[in-house]
């Protein structure tokens, strides 16, 4: 009996070093930890871009087609008016008709003075990549919102690991919101109004690997700041963040996102107004997530 008990002990005593508390990993093992998930985060987006890479073609036409869509407008408009053009696009969004029956003499190609252009033997392939890295990222953004869960998730209480998944789902939902509105809204009245802009006689053919560069910093852009109530619950639960301190620096934050706005989106007033909109709006959704979901003073 007493060579079972001694037993027994020992082998407690081997299973608790084996299991530590997070709380008490030391720096090198909380290194340890990160470096797999980032590892983990990285073989993810690794697979998602090579997936996405066999699907290249695919992923360029839904890039290129918007600006295909706003040429076609702006030549069978024959505007030259930027701010008409932007008017004619909201127009077309809350009308009912259907556009393709109203003329039969309206142009169906993109004229040659209007197409994108390679300028380098390699555009095509580098423009490919670069579509496959954030097509790669954006199939592998679960994972690595999971990865940053799991990894802060040990420091917090067990309410508030409960809400990791729903954390996960919203992070992935508000980047891709962001992103919808930047192809579907911004990236469409944009594109009108820098073309309205140009003279009729004017050749204007821009270059490809620019344009596709300019879509995905815009479409990252955008699927980043809405991000911003995600963000905002994290720092609250952190106990970083009040809605109070949010409320006491409103007038700041208002400046601070219209010059957010300027950087992000395409240099024309209309174009900063759709990226500005939608992030005052977060910004007092953000102060509603701090006010349910911050911590309590006892």
């Amino acid at each position: 009996m007493i060579e079972q008990n001694e037993d027994s002990r020992s082998l407690e005593v081997s299973e608790s070093s084996t299991t530590k508390d997070p709380q008490e990993m030391g720096f090198l093992e909380h290194l340890e930890e990160l470096r797999w998930r980032i590892l983990y985060a990285v073989f993810a987006m690794i697979i998602g871009s090579i997936l996405c890479f066999s699907f290249s073609d695919v992923l360029m036409d839904l890039l290129i087609r918007p600006y295909e869509e706003a040429v076609l407008s702006i030549e069978n408009q024959q505007k030259t008016d930027a701010i008409a053009a932007v008017e004619s696009f909201v127009m077309g969004i809350f009308s009912t008709t259907d556009q393709s029956l109203q003329s039969n003499t309206d142009i169906g190609e993109i004229p040659p003075h209007r197409r994108l252009q390679a300028l380098r033997p390699m555009t095509y392939f580098f423009i490919s990549i670069q579509v496959a890295l954030l097509g790669g990222l954006l199939i592998a953004l679960p994972i690595i919102f999971l990865q940053i869960w799991k990894f802060v998730a040990p420091g917090l209480l067990k309410n508030e690991q409960q809400i990791i998944l729903p954390i996960v789902s919203s992070s992935v939902l508000c980047f891709a919101l962001g992103g919808a509105i930047a192809y579907f809204i911004v990236l469409p009245m944009g594109l009108r109004f820098f073309l309205a802009l140009e003279p009729p006689d004017m050749t204007s053919q821009w270059a490809a690997d620019e344009y596709v560069g300019f879509v995905l910093r815009l479409l990252f852009g955008f699927g980043i700041v809405f991000e911003m109530p995600v963000i905002t619950l994290l720092l609250a639960k952190a106990g970083l963040l009040t809605a109070n301190l949010m409320r006491k620096y409103r007038r700041y934050a208002i400046i601070g996102i219209f010059v957010l706005a300027a950087f992000i989106t395409p240099p024309d007033p209309v174009s900063q107004l759709m990226m500005a909109m939608p992030l005052l709006i977060l910004y007092e959704v953000s102060i509603g997530v701090c006010k349910l979901f911050g911590k309590k003073k006892k």
